[in-house]
């Protein structure tokens, strides 16, 4: 998982966060690689080549891609909770290949 150290002010490198500050604390890991740094966990994953390009390979939590946009499993089952009037649903992505 990608995690970005949080640098004060420096664009590109410092986050303000979401507005539910509760949301804001679950992203911010803090004496990572010494007392006192913090960084923040993207939630993205990449994959490192061999020439140290980093590329995009997915997303953790409750998303998935498809034909490059990211889907929200939530929102795919409300959808089809209320379309086939079901009290339940579960959506989940996999590999097509």
């Amino acid at each position: 998982m990608h995690v970005s150290k949080i640098i004060g002010k420096r664009m590109g490198q410092k986050f303000e966060g979401y507005v539910d500050g509760q949301s804001t604390n679950k992203k911010i890991i803090r004496d990572v690689f010494q007392p006192g740094d913090t960084y923040y966990i993207s939630g993205d994953v990449f994959v490192l080549d061999d020439e140290l390009f980093l590329y995009f390979q997915d997303r953790t939590g409750d998303t998935f891609r498809w034909k490059g946009e990211n889907v929200s499993t939530t929102e795919v089952e409300n959808v089809i909770s209320g379309f086939l009037n079901l009290k339940d649903s579960v959506v989940y992505g996999v590999e097509v290949s």
